[in-house]
């Protein structure tokens, strides 16, 4: 190689360097943010509250005062950022904090009775700071959003989040636990949307609104009861928003998608199943059985292409 190529090879070299230094600055994450207010301020607060500014039902919440100290623990996470809007981010997890709401026993011990619940964390300046609530439904809970929650379970977890492109994010779940108590596990999965409550026509509309308000729960899937996870238990979710704009056969607002694994019996094995909402997920198409049943079949995945297909 020629000095001259040499240098030239050098320079280009130098100058790669330069750029990827300045990409590698220009992506530097900036510091952790909790998303669940444990004891500490300023605390959980209803979702209703979130949307309303209305505290009237803040102090009537056995279950969020308690999230509010108890240090409980939060698994299973997930997250979803407003492709319309990317400073609005929500959060959920497998959230423990309520667990202990229902006072102490005889020797001064907590009782751990309380729900286990789908936790609602939002952010509205990127990620730098959130707010920590639970999806509405839980039980005893008091705002006038417990009313939109058409389920039938005591406890519910393993979120996933999807937002469309209209300011919708839909959160599901799966839901066991038998509000009277006994040992039934539903297995029942469900389908929350979360919308902007302002018309895009007002002139305070805001997409920071998006995904704000709670407008109601519905099953997208029922397990038979059963006790010790025995019967029919649907599990494993995965949902998807179509963002493309053409929906084959739909109705091109923006389909929604949920697929789940069905597990049936101690030894039955599972399967993965398949349903559609075209209303903003007020309804679910009959589930489709898209696998052969087997051990394990499980953790399905849903992809959407740039012109409406769908992939599980």
């Amino acid at each position: 190689m020629s000095k001259a190529s040499r240098t030239t090879a050098v320079s280009l070299a130098a100058a790669l360097l330069a750029t990827l230094a300045v990409s590698a600055s220009a992506s530097t994450p900036g510091g952790d943010a909790r998303l669940t207010h444990d004891a500490s301020d300023p605390g959980y607060v209803t979702s209703y509250f979130i949307a309303t500014g209305d505290a009237s039902y803040e102090s009537q919440d056995p279950t969020i005062q308690e999230c509010s100290r108890s240090k409980g623990r939060q698994n299973e996470p997930a997250v979803g950022v407003d492709p319309r809007d990317t400073d609005v981010i929500l959060g959920s997890s497998n959230d423990y904090c309520g667990v202990y709401n229902d006072g102490e026993d005889a020797e001064g011990s907590p009782l751990p009775i309380g729900p286990i619940w789908l936790g609602y964390y939002r952010s509205e300046d990127g990620g730098q700071r959130f707010t920590s609530s639970l999806v509405p439904g839980y039980p005893g809970d008091p705002t006038p959003y417990a009313d939109r929650a058409h389920i039938r379970t005591a406890s519910s977890g393993d979120p996933v989040i999807a937002w469309d492109n209209y300011g919708n994010a839909y959160f599901g779940s799966e839901s066991s636990d038998d509000p009277a108590g006994s040992l039934k596990t539903f297995g029942d999965v469900w389908v929350g949307r979360y919308k902007n409550p302002l018309n895009p026509s007002s002139a305070s509309f805001t997409t920071q609104d998006d995904g704000k308000e709670f407008a109601y729960s519905t099953i997208a899937a029922r397990g038979s009861s059963a006790p010790f996870l025995l019967g029919k238990f649907n599990d494993k979710t995965a949902i998807e928003a179509d963002r493309t704009g053409e929906c084959p056969g739909g109705n091109g607002t923006g389909d929604v998608y949920f697929a789940y694994s069905r597990f049936v019996g101690a030894a039955g094995g599972s399967s993965i199943y398949f349903s559609r909402s075209t209303d903003q997920s007020r309804s679910w198409s009959h589930p489709m059985n898209l696998s052969p049943k087997g051990r394990n079949v499980q953790f399905a995945d849903i992809a959407i292409t740039a012109n409406g297909h769908v992939y599980v």
